[in-house]
C-alpha cells in the first residue's frame, strides 16, 4: 500500500473508534444490553487505570502503574512493532496484509493515547465478554487482536517464502544501531 493509503486507513480506524465512543458517551452510558446470551454484553464502562492489565492488577493488589508508565509503554511497544514491520517489508515490500496490520496497531495506539490523554474519566470500554474472565474492551482492543493475527500470518508467510532466520533479524537490528552510532 502507498503511505498515503496507510495514513488514511489509520485515520479512518481512529475516527470510527472515537466516533463510536462519542455516540455511546452522549446517548448510551446507562445502557446495558445482552448481545449474545451468556457470552457478550454491551456495557459501557470508563477504565481509569488505562489498560486491562493495569486494571486487573489494581483490583487484586491495589498497585497502579500510572499514566506516565502507560504513555511510555505504548510508545516503546509501537516502536518495537514498527521495527518488526520494517524488517519484514524489506523482504516483501508489496505485502498489503502487513500494511493493514501496522495500520491497525498504529490506530490502536493513537486511540489509547486519546483515551488516556483526552477522555477525562479514562478509556471508554463498552463490550463485555463473560465467557473468559469478564473482559471489558472496545474497538481499539479489536484492532490490536486483528493486528496480532494479520502480522503473525504475514510474518510466517514471509519467513517461509524467503527462508528468513533469526540471524537475519539480529543483523537487521545491528544495522539499525550501527547507522545511528556512526553518524
Amino acid at each position: 500500500m502507498k503511505a498515503r493509503n496507510i495514513v488514511l486507513l489509520i485515520m479512518l480506524l481512529v475516527l470510527i473508534d472515537q466516533g463510536v465512543k462519542l455516540i455511546i458517551y452522549s446517548s448510551f452510558m446507562d445502557t446495558n444490553y445482552e448481545i449474545i446470551h451468556g457470552v457478550l454484553d454491551f456495557k459501557p464502562f470508563f477504565n481509569s487505570k488505562y489498560s486491562f492489565v493495569n486494571d486487573s492488577i489494581y483490583k487484586r493488589t491495589g498497585m497502579d502503574a500510572g499514566l506516565l508508565f502507560h504513555i511510555v509503554l505504548f510508545a516503546i511497544v509501537w516502536l518495537i512493532q514498527f521495527i518488526g514491520y520494517n524488517f519484514f517489508k524489506r523482504f516483501d515490500s508489496g505485502n498489503k496484509i502487513l500494511d493493514v496490520s501496522i495500520s491497525l496497531f498504529t490506530a490502536a495506539v493513537i486511540c489509547s493515547y486519546l483515551g488516556i490523554l483526552v477522555w477525562r474519566k479514562g478509556i471508554l470500554d463498552f463490550l463485555h465478554i463473560k465467557l473468559i474472565g469478564n473482559i471489558i474492551f472496545d474497538l481499539k482492543d479489536i484492532y490490536v487482536n486483528c493486528f496480532v493475527i494479520l502480522f503473525c500470518l504475514s510474518a510466517i508467510k514471509i519467513e517461509l517464502k524467503h527462508n528468513i532466520k533469526l540471524i537475519d533479524l539480529k543483523n537487521y537490528l545491528k544495522g539499525l544501531f550501527k547507522k545511528k552510532i556512526s553518524m
